[in-house]
């Protein structure tokens, strides 16, 4: 009998483990098409700051219908609200805006570079602040990770100081996100309802910006709205609920390394779509990114079967 619980408990585990890998990989996927995505709005005349804020605010009405089926309410406990308002910030606010404002100084295979250092600084984060122990395998696996996407860096590219630290701030502030969200109590919000109070928490703060910055700029046909739309269904109800949805069941350390993928996606989509070449550098960072999420990836299912 004792043996049979423990057969079972070992297949959920195994299940869990493997469904937190697929959520990892299909939102870094998406994510990895979002800049493909992104050029394609910037046409109509969209800036980053006002994609931003887009991505949050259209995507409301969906997760909020989605929530309601799912959940059947909108109602979350109030003692969490401060602790989601938290997340919003760093992870949908703060993140893309020290992102997309260092496009303007740096370009953005650079600023890319400096943002992925957040896979390492979570696991550090998880060692020094929720004094959580390392495997030795994820050691290596951050540190392929992050030499993979160095590669991606084009050699004499300009190094602005302003530009790098906020690429490398956002870097930062999305390693927060990921470390609190490994510690909310997902089984009293979790999901679409979840996401619906980051995507208005954030709506709420970055119209403001926008308006005071004068850098508020709607699309300027219906092409681009409906552009807009597709890419605020994409990345807030798809890619952000896949990513907390993975958290949730491996850990953010885990999810951080799958979502060096993301890069690796935007290579093949920009050499699919774009015809972009594709160097033996960005080969090489790819295939070592690729190696660090299958290592990880392995050494869980056989520590499940272990146990």
């Amino acid at each position: 009998m004792d043996k049979d619980f423990r057969m079972m408990r070992g297949v959920m585990m195994q299940k869990k483990i493997v469904l937190g890998y697929v959520y990892a990989l299909l939102s870094a996927v998406i994510y990895g098409c979002m800049p493909l995505m992104a050029k394609l709005i910037y046409a109509d005349g969209v800036n980053p700051m006002t994609l931003s804020f887009l991505r949050n605010a259209l995507a409301l009405p969906f997760l909020a219908l989605l929530a309601l089926r799912t959940k059947g309410t909108l109602r979350a406990p109030l003692k969490l609200l401060p602790f989601i308002s938290l997340l919003s910030v760093l992870g949908c606010t703060l993140t893309p805006v020290l992102l997309f404002s260092s496009y303007e100084y740096i370009a953005s295979g650079t600023a890319t570079v400096l943002h992925f250092v957040y896979p390492a600084v979570v696991v550090l984060a998880g060692l020094i602040l929720l004094r959580k122990r390392v495997r030795l395998l994820s050691l290596i696996s951050v540190l392929l990770c992050v030499a993979g996407v160095c590669l991606f860096y084009t050699p004499g590219a300009a190094l602005n100081l302003t530009g790098s630290a906020l690429a490398f701030g956002s870097g930062i502030a999305f390693a927060l996100y990921v470390v609190l969200l490994s510690t909310f109590p997902s089984t009293e919000v979790s999901g679409f309802l979840f996401t619906f109070y980051i995507a208005a928490v954030s709506s709420a703060i970055l119209l403001p910006l926008c308006l005071v910055t004068n850098s508020l700029v709607l699309p300027s046909s219906a092409k681009g709205w409906l552009l807009c739309l597709f890419f605020a269904a994409m990345v807030s109800c798809c890619a952000v609920v896949l990513f907390q949805q993975s958290a949730f069941l491996i850990g953010g350390e885990r999810t951080s390394i799958l979502s060096t993928l993301e890069p690796v996606t935007g290579v093949i989509m920009g050499a699919v779509v774009f015809h972009e070449a594709i160097s033996a550098r960005t080969l090489l960072g790819s295939a070592l990114v690729i190696g660090a999420s299958l290592l990880i990836a392995l050494a869980d299912m056989k520590r499940s079967q272990t146990n």
